[in-house]
């Protein structure tokens, strides 16, 4: 799989797990402060460190076990239930090449470093990534019960206009009228927009090419100087390693070579949207199962 290829290819001073934990917990941290009313110095003060210790904590530059403990455990109320899915983050062995996060609270947590990307790139095979969706493409996912895909949220999964989104979509994804052909056509209508406007990058990856990244879905965020990789399904599993440039990176190298250009996937676009109109515009007995 080329999440394992992309993990071999780490060379940094920390380890690919270690530092994919650091940026979640970080994240995690650094919400649960504010959430709390805490300034950095706040937390300096209960850990007897410095502030910019706490910065890089909650940066992900640093990951100081005992510091996210004592914070999780005795000063942010988290749940316990939350508290232990976050404590086997914390534990995440050093030679570790990914770590998994399944327990009450996963989608939040993603959530939270999705916000704090300068950048995402997306490729599925299986549905429109959340912070894409339209509100009635993703009620539908939840209405047919998509899994992980759907999973109940309290910090939203949003696009932030300040981001540069690229979307390898499957040219599958497209037949499927998720909640019906009206629904379907406004979602792709969205990533129309979207593109027209040049805040997402839109390509199809014909089906033929199967899974070029050896998953049906995964992400990487660039954020704090590093590119995380998120696998989705009943949880996250992260990996990661320092930013380099992007033609350095096989994820993005194995998806460029199959994909379609930027013309060509906006032509499959518009045609899947007139399909899905003319499908939503059918009666019900009309419509295929």
């Amino acid at each position: 799989m080329l999440l394992e290829g992309v993990m071999a290819t780490v060379d940094t001073p920390r380890p690919a797990a270690v530092r994919a934990a650091g940026l979640v917990v970080g994240a995690y941290l650094q919400h649960l402060r504010i959430l709390r009313g805490w300034h950095q110095e706040d937390a300096a003060r209960v850990l007897g460190c410095s502030i910019s210790t706490v910065s890089r904590l909650e940066g992900g530059q640093v990951f100081t076990r005992r510091h996210a403990r004592v914070l999780i455990r005795h000063h942010y109320g988290v749940p316990k239930k939350c508290a232990r899915a976050v404590g086997e983050l914390v534990r995440v062995r050093d030679y570790a090449e990914q770590v998994g996060d399944m327990g009450p609270g996963w989608h939040d947590r993603l959530a939270l470093c999705e916000q704090r990307a300068e950048a995402i790139t997306t490729y599925t095979a299986t549905v429109i990534p959340v912070p894409l969706r339209t509100p009635a493409y993703h009620r539908a996912l939840a209405v047919t019960g998509a899994s992980a895909f759907s999973a109940p949220e309290r910090i939203p999964r949003q696009f932030l206009d300040n981001q540069v989104h690229t979307l390898f979509l499957d040219s599958a994804v497209l037949e499927r009228p998720v909640g019906g052909g009206l629904v379907m056509a406004e979602q792709i209508d969205h990533l129309l927009r979207l593109a027209w406007e040049g805040r997402a990058a839109v390509r199809v990856v014909p089906s033929e090419a199967g899974t070029p990244v050896g998953e049906a879905h995964l992400s990487r965020l660039t954020l704090q100087g590093s590119w995380l990789y998120v696998r989705e399904s009943i949880g996250a599993v992260y990996t990661a390693e320092v930013a380099s440039l992007p033609s350095e990176d096989p994820f993005v190298d194995a998806l460029a070579r199959v994909a379609l250009t930027a013309d060509r996937s906006h032509q499959l676009l518009v045609r899947a949207r007139k399909h899905m109109d003319m499908l939503g515009s059918l009666p019900p007995r009309e419509q295929p199962a």
